[in-house]
């Protein structure tokens, strides 16, 4: 590429982020696909007030997205044990609200995934959703291994740490009148996903540690006592769950993390666990 052609992509990107986190400071969180049901019933859950009476009428409105919340009240992944439940009401409280958020945003991904839009994008997405559930899985065993952090936030954490990746995809998909190079995207989405995902999530009010969780995923060092331990496992799970040697090497680096009192077997073992679990999770929240 000539120094001129480099020079206009350098601003082009530079606009593009900058635009970007204005929206998101802005308050605008831009997807399509996204339902009105969907987004009352995530609304709701920020509300400290919320009773599961009205999250139960909430969620009915819409049938695919009821469907998604009585699936995951009656997992065998999540529940263990317990009678198969029809009631919405008895289902949110069996679940939760931090699993009835992975239900809400796992369906609105699903729905995202399949929009016509975004039809050239779908093996992509698709893709990026299996590293979700992966990651997903690992982050909730670290979560239960370790004691460190509440499982059900870290398996939110872990559904909806690619957010970022997501969003800058559908946002460039926008920008039709400059087309993007495949590198040079895959390089934006490297160097920022985790800073955007971290402002749709705090856009989304999904709670300080979590945001900064997302935000920070590519972080992960026992000198950062700044670091929670929410954003410690997710971190840990992101390297774990995308490792590009093999599963030993992986299971090695981890164990060098000493906050995490593991051992390479220990890491070996929840990796192992984690790759099962992951389908589990993707035939849970839909795949």
């Amino acid at each position: 590429m000539n120094k001129p052609a480099a020079a206009a992509g350098e601003a082009w990107r530079h606009d593009f982020l900058a635009a970007l986190i204005a929206e998101l400071k802005d308050g605008q969180v831009e997807l399509p696909s996204w339902s009105k049901v969907t987004e009352r019933a995530r609304t709701a859950l920020a509300r400290a007030s919320i009773d599961n009476d009205e999250l139960a009428r909430l969620v009915s409105a819409e049938a695919g997205l009821a469907v998604r919340v009585l699936t995951v009240a009656n997992s065998a992944f999540l529940i263990r044990g317990g009678r198969p439940l029809a009631d919405l009401k008895l289902a949110i409280m069996r679940i939760g609200h931090d699993n009835l958020r992975s239900a809400i945003y796992s369906y609105a991904l699903a729905q995202l995934r399949q929009a016509p839009r975004l039809k050239h994008l779908r093996t992509q997405l698709q893709q990026l959703w299996h590293e979700s559930t992966a990651v997903a899985a690992l982050t909730r065993l670290i979560a239960v291994r370790t004691a460190s952090c509440d499982a059900d936030s870290a398996l939110l954490a872990g559904l909806l740490h690619n957010i970022g990746k997501l969003y800058i995809l559908a946002r460039l998909d926008d920008e039709t009148a400059t087309p993007v190079d495949q590198d040079a995207a895959a390089a934006l989405l490297l160097a920022w996903h985790a800073r955007i995902g971290g402002l749709v999530a705090a856009n989304w009010q999904l709670g300080g540690q979590l945001c900064q969780a997302i935000g920070e995923q590519d972080i992960l060092d026992d000198a950062q006592s700044h670091q929670s331990s929410l954003g410690a496992a997710l971190a840990a799970a992101v390297i774990g769950a995308n490792a590009v040697g093999s599963v030993v090497e992986a299971a090695t680096h981890l164990a060098a993390f000493a906050r995490f009192e593991i051992d390479a077997g220990g890491w070996l073992a929840l990796l192992e666990q984690a790759h099962r679990e992951s389908a589990a999770l993707r035939v849970t929240f839909g795949d």
